[in-house]
């Protein structure tokens, strides 16, 4: 029996590859992509500083106006963080455990976006979106700086050099500070 279209139904068109004459540019935005999360040394908020810390971060969410459902979502991505180093997260595994909707989470992750202390980044595969990852640097130096004004110390030299470094006039400053915690130069202005 022979069909009365014989187009396939459901057909992608290959994107074509672009190269650049620039081969240092893509194998650091390839190795960004690859190897973003920030290892264990390099991670200032630890499994254990987040549980035993857990009412000041509340309160230092609660100060930025978000509503419960938006600090359980932020709690979760933080877990992520802790344990992993890299944020992937995925709507459907936060839904059920804190019963809220996936909407909620969403907006959560905007309003914290729109705060400027997350970053989103993009992930291809073959020219087609995979999932986003997510930067939390900024908002773990926000929490770090916070819990170390209200008197918690510090016992690893790296969390104690950021602290020395944005002693002066941190709060000022936020918007204008590039954080990323993997990099040889952690904190910088951004121009």
């Amino acid at each position: 029996m022979k069909t009365a279209t014989l187009k396939p139904l459901a057909q992608r068109k290959v994107l074509p590859v672009s190269y650049s004459n620039n081969p240092i540019s893509i194998n650091e935005r390839l190795l960004e992509r690859l190897t973003y999360g920030v290892p264990a040394p390099r991670r200032m908020l630890t499994p254990g500083l987040l549980l035993k810390k857990h009412d000041l971060i509340r309160a230092y969410l609660l100060r930025m106006g978000l509503t419960p459902a938006e600090r359980e979502a932020a709690f979760y991505l933080l877990r992520l963080y802790v344990y992993y180093g890299k944020v992937y997260p995925k709507a459907p595994n936060f839904t059920p455990d804190y019963y809220c909707s996936k909407r909620s989470f969403w907006r959560a992750v905007a309003k914290l976006q729109e705060a400027g202390l997350l970053d989103r980044m993009n992930r291809f595969i073959h020219h087609l979106q995979v999932s986003n990852c997510y930067r939390l640097d900024k908002l773990v130096l926000c929490l770090i700086r916070c819990l170390a004004e209200q008197g918690t110390p510090f016992l690893d030299d790296f969390t104690r050099e950021i602290i020395r470094q944005t002693a002066s006039s941190f709060w000022q400053t936020l918007g204008l500070l590039r954080v990323r915690l993997r990099d040889r130069q952690p904190i910088t202005l951004m121009a």
